[in-house]
């Protein structure tokens, strides 16, 4: 069972870089915490849209989605997922989409992992 998330540092215990969050954020917590929030909201909006687009085989879009994913994971600190998008950006990109299929499921894992902590956390504020 995972730590319980009650403040921004216990993200740290889900995989986040709390540190990076925060430094992205201009080192003000609230602004990270008002960050987080937002990435909230658009990962409730984001999975299902990612997973639509690979179902549909709109790599095109999909290739947008995951490219704004590892930009948007990293920003809060979420670097594991930023790395897993980005590598699936770069699959698609490089017409490799066994590597698409082979890391989909993963993908939308871990954004599920962070969603969840993000929950978490808002509960509890």
């Amino acid at each position: 069972m995972a730590e319980p998330v009650r403040t921004v540092y216990d993200l740290a215990s889900r995989g986040f870089d709390v540190d990076t969050g925060i430094a992205m954020c201009a080192d003000d917590e609230e602004m990270y915490l008002e960050v987080l929030d937002a990435a909230l909201e658009e990962g409730e909006e984001k999975i299902p849209f990612i997973r639509e687009c690979y179902e549909k085989k709109d790599f095109d879009r999909y290739c947008i989605e995951v490219h704004g994913l590892k930009n948007a994971a990293r920003s809060i600190g979420a670097l594991h997922l930023s790395e897993i998008a980005k590598e699936q950006e770069f699959a698609v990109k490089e017409n490799n989409l066994h590597l698409v299929d082979e890391g989909v499921d993963t993908l939308l894992a871990e954004y599920q992992d962070i969603v969840d902590a993000l929950q978490e956390l808002m509960e509890n504020q």
